[in-house]
């Protein structure tokens, strides 16, 4: 028997090829994992009644043919299980299906399924193309996995369909056949001025969320200017639809929590202007917890219709109303490229929680990206969620410093004097800091090791810096899925900048300066940046900062 498997075998003649090159033999049969119950998720279950054959929409059941018997949407929903869909197209996707499976096994949660289909019309060109993949895949397995168990686990989740892809009966084959068919029509192209008419990328990647909704899944090349898309840049996807589920279900939840609406709209502004309705300053002064709950979605079939850039997205309260010219920043994040899809965001601002103190109606500002920003559509959802978690209560806080150009000038900064409240039983310097632009020869402040050291009465905090995959590394950014970092986004998202990634929330820092203050006697607070330990080297570093104080029940 030859090991390259043909395409209408069984899976179970894989599993003898693959006996002898690891510690022991796959039995192809063997009962699947639990998934949900073993790694504790919850379970939806399948819609039955569902027609959707475009995106967002809830997909309707497909039924195909693979190389291991019939596939059907419905038979195979365990209630948590995504599907990540790789499409060849002859011609386009040729180079795209040989290179390695390893990264969706190593880095695709155990909740998901893949399937693999051709759009080649010949049937045997088409099952060459599937024979190949089969192949590639084995050994992808025997360099990613070992164990007969896990083997096992994995060979059960890839699936090879060997009818022709925009074929298949059902919801998948009508999704297929419907974008390429987008993808050659003139009029579906949005116009990118000099750079001529875009079209709809052909979908050698999609999927169906647990939510059982498809999703674009954009593209499969990790960075601008690769020479290749990489399949194992999907192992993404099913990542980034457990974070957005959970969300979802932690957000929908509304126990406990007072929701205050700021914007639910259908636009292609990127300026909002709120006049939020609060709750008194008595019901204000009982929660220790503050969320911004933001929702993006573009639903445009043709990602070039949506938001080209990572642009700085920014929730202010003003002070002064829609001039909003004395502000304070409450929560940040960064905009994918050019992404169709729904995003979500549990925006952190806690700690700010002072600054909405008085209660009532009080002015918010969303700023998702400037104002002059080419005009694309989508759909903006933004509330406040606060809540009482028991804990200590944000009581005051001391705004202090602000960025600016990351020049010669930057450092020249008088203290900030401060004094905490009576009553103050903890304080923490809280900052929120992004660095963008790029200065020549150093790419300051988007892509360089911007350092920042605040100091309490002269003595030295601990340096921020950045934390993890080195600055420029290839997909620091795009490990980030799991935490909302949208993947697939058509752009420069995948390598790691320093404290920001396209489509995340900028996290506040924050810093315990307990025991270096006392309650009722005045402290300053310090400042300074620096390029590794020189001197400012360029671009703009976006910061606010603030000392805020705590108070025990």
């Amino acid at each position: 028997m030859s090991c390259r498997s043909p395409s209408l075998l069984l899976l179970a003649s894989l599993a003898a090829c693959t006996a002898g090159t690891d510690d022991a033999a796959v039995d192809s049969d063997s009962d699947a994992l639990d998934v949900c119950a073993a790694q504790g998720l919850d379970t939806v279950a399948f819609d039955a009644s569902a027609t959707g054959t475009r995106l967002g929409e809830v997909a309707g059941d497909f039924t195909a043919p693979t190389t291991d018997g019939t596939l059907t949407l419905s038979e195979a929903w365990t209630g948590c299980t995504s599907f990540v869909f790789f499409v060849h197209f002859p011609g386009v996707s040729d180079t795209l299906m040989g290179t390695a499976m390893d990264g969706l096994f190593e880095d695709g949660p155990e909740n998901v399924h893949y399937v693999f289909l051709s759009d080649e019309e010949d049937r045997d060109a088409r099952n060459a193309v599937i024979d190949d993949l089969v192949a590639n895949m084995k050994d992808s397995l025997n360099n990613a996995v070992r164990g007969k168990d896990a083997k096992a686990a994995w060979r059960e989740r890839f699936h090879f369909v060997t009818q022709r892809a925009s074929n298949v009966d059902g919801s998948v084959g009508a999704f297929i056949a419907h974008m390429a068919e987008l993808s050659s029509d003139p009029s579906a192209r949005v116009d990118l001025g000099d750079r001529g008419m875009a079209p709809v990328p052909l979908p050698e990647v999609f999927g169906i969320d647990r939510d059982q909704r498809f999703d674009a899944g954009g593209t499969l090349s990790p960075y601008v200017g690769s020479p290749r898309d990489e399949l194992s840049m999907g192992a993404y996807l099913p990542q980034f639809y457990n974070y957005r589920h959970d969300l979802d279900v932690r957000m929908d939840d509304t126990s406990g929590v007072t929701v205050v609406p700021l914007v639910d709209a259908v636009s292609t502004d990127r300026l909002f202007h709120v006049d939020a309705a609060l709750p008194d300053a008595a019901t204000m002064a009982g929660f220790d917890h503050l969320e911004v709950d933001l929702t993006v979605d573009c639903t445009a079939e043709n990602p070039f219709a949506c938001s080209e850039w990572d642009r700085i997205g920014t929730v202010w309260w003003c002070a002064d109303g829609e001039a909003c010219t004395d502000r304070r920043e409450l929560a940040r994040w960064i905009t994918p490229y050019w992404r169709r899809g729904r995003q979500r965001y549990a925006l952190d601002a806690s700690p700010m929680l002072p600054i909405l103190a008085a209660g009532g109606s009080q002015h918010v500002f969303l700023e998702l990206g400037p104002g002059w920003e080419r005009a694309t559509e989508w759909h903006v959802a933004a509330s406040l969620r606060l809540s009482d978690t028991g804990g200590p209560r944000p009581v005051a806080l001391v705004p202090a410093f602000t960025g600016g150009n990351f020049d010669a000038s930057y450092n020249t900064r008088d203290p900030i004097a401060f004094t905490p409240p009576a009553g103050t039983t903890h304080a923490e310097l809280v900052t929120l800091i992004s660095g963008h632009g790029q200065a020549d020869g150093n790419n300051c402040a988007e892509w360089c090791d911007h350092r920042h050291t605040f100091s309490v009465d002269g003595t030295d905090l601990a340096t921020i810096q950045h934390d993890g995959a080195s600055i420029g590394s290839g997909l620091g950014c795009a490990d980030q899925a799991a935490h909302g970092a949208i993947p697939g986004q058509w752009g420069n998202w995948a390598p790691t900048r320093a404290y920001w990634c396209p489509g995340l929330a900028v996290q506040p820092q924050r810093i315990d300066i307990t025991s270096q203050v006392t309650a009722g006697a005045e402290s300053t607070l310090g400042y300074r940046g620096t390029f590794g330990t020189g001197e400012p080297a360029g671009g703009n570093i976006d910061l606010s900062s603030y000392v805020v104080f705590y108070a025990d029940r």
